[in-house]
């Protein structure tokens, strides 16, 4: 293959190596602090990725533009995107080490601790993002680097979770890791983080089972990670004492909340059918929330087109396509995180979007119980009671 031309170009190619350089921006923000001493400047990283790119992707635009199908292979194989991922890897560890230092040898006050902490925390949900992409590979060097990722946040157990758990059970009641209608960001997250353990480890315990094996078996990955995320905690508080042990509780539990406002994001309120037999629909497009801004889109190695990732699991970032199908999302992941922490917004802002996606049939979304009378009463128009024919109306 190596022989032949491909038969398509990315015209986002040489944007994918911005993708790891942003980790470095937290390490900007405190070389800033520390030559001029301004706390302000440690909020660099929140400014950057909070304000400015969505600013810049809103003036910047969309991509709806996919590879073909004949040019998806050499893609797939291109080692330059291989290695943009693994780039992160140390650019990560180097913002997360460096630090944990600085905060461990500099007497701070606790608004600049705290503003370390969250830069960093930042850089750590993107090595979570990466561990995501480079978890669903199949080759050792892959997974390895996926470990060390997830390590950083104590999140090792994500990949089994994630692959078996979500990947299954997605756009279903019976996933914890997708959010009902109605469900405000700060209820989902109180049950998508302890499910998401405990279904990891439901999982792991039933694949040991089958070999004869102990759920406490070093051969059980949540077992494995764990061991290594104590190991590298407790490594950096014998170098740089225990003083950063905040430090990186603070950003682990960061990491974990920007890895669920991405979860509450992508799904909401989207539910598979049941067919006769009992079992859900297949996965299709139109079960996951979407967004085709370019700079966000870059900077989260595609995860913005998580129907395709949801229909090709194992298709690398650079593959993956966009469906005029799919619902989409007004603007990209961080505009959207920022909604969705202020609920009244997101409410505002989603729930007629989602009334329009079903096509006003309520009974085809996934909502909370207690708010479904009132979903029912705001939006239920549902075709043969309107004479509408059931279009799906525009969302904006």
């Amino acid at each position: 293959m190596s022989d032949t031309v491909m038969p398509w170009k990315d015209g986002k190619r040489h944007l994918w190596a911005l993708a790891p350089l942003t980790a470095l921006i937290p390490l900007v923000a405190l070389g800033l602090y520390d030559s001029f001493g301004a706390v302000w400047m440690l909020w660099i990283p929140f400014l950057f990725f909070y304000g400015l790119t969505p600013i810049v992707e809103t003036l910047y635009g969309e991509d709806p533009t996919n590879p073909p199908r004949e040019a998806i292979p050499f893609l797939r194989d291109d080692r330059y995107y291989r290695w943009t991922a693994f780039a992160v890897v140390p650019l990560v560890y180097l913002v997360w080490i460096v630090s944990a230092w600085y905060v461990g040898s500099h007497t701070l006050h606790w608004s600049a601790y705290l503003a370390i902490t969250i830069s960093a925390g930042m850089t750590c949900a993107g090595a979570l993002n990466t561990g995501h992409e480079l978890g669903h590979r199949r080759d050792p060097v892959s997974l390895f680097m996926t470990r060390l990722l997830l390590a950083m946040s104590g999140m090792g157990h994500f990949r089994i979770e994630h692959n078996f758990g979500h990947h299954v059970r997605v756009a279903t009641p019976e996933d914890s890791a997708t959010a009902a209608m109605g469900e405000n960001f700060y209820e989902f997250v109180l049950h998508e983080l302890p499910g998401g353990f405990r279904r990891a480890w439901a999982i792991e315990t039933a694949r040991l089972a089958r070999k004869g094996k102990s759920a406490f078996s070093f051969e059980n990955e949540l077992v494995q990670n764990t061991a290594l995320t104590l190991g590298l905690y407790g490594l950096l508080a014998l170098a740089f004492g225990i003083g950063v042990l905040p430090y990186l509780f603070g950003t682990a539990l960061w990491a974990n909340l920007m890895l669920s406002s991405a979860n509450y994001i992508e799904h909401y309120g989207l539910m598979r059918a049941k067919r006769d037999d009992g079992r859900y629909e297949r996965v299709q497009p139109h079960h996951s929330w979407n967004s085709n801004h370019i700079v966000s889109n870059v900077m989260l190695l595609h995860l913005q087109r998580h129907s395709d990732h949801h229909a090709h699991a194992e298709r690398p970032y650079q593959c993956l396509r966009h469906f005029d199908t799919s619902p989409q999302l007004p603007a990209g992941y961080f505009t959207m995180y920022l909604a969705a922490w202020l609920p009244p917004v997101w409410f505002r802002v989603m729930d007629r979007r989602l009334a329009a996606q079903v096509g006003h049939d309520m009974t085809r979304a996934y909502i909370k119980p207690s708010f479904r009378d009132t979903a029912f009463r705001r939006w239920h128009r549902p075709a043969g009671e309107t004479g509408d024919a059931g279009a799906v109306a525009p969302a904006g």
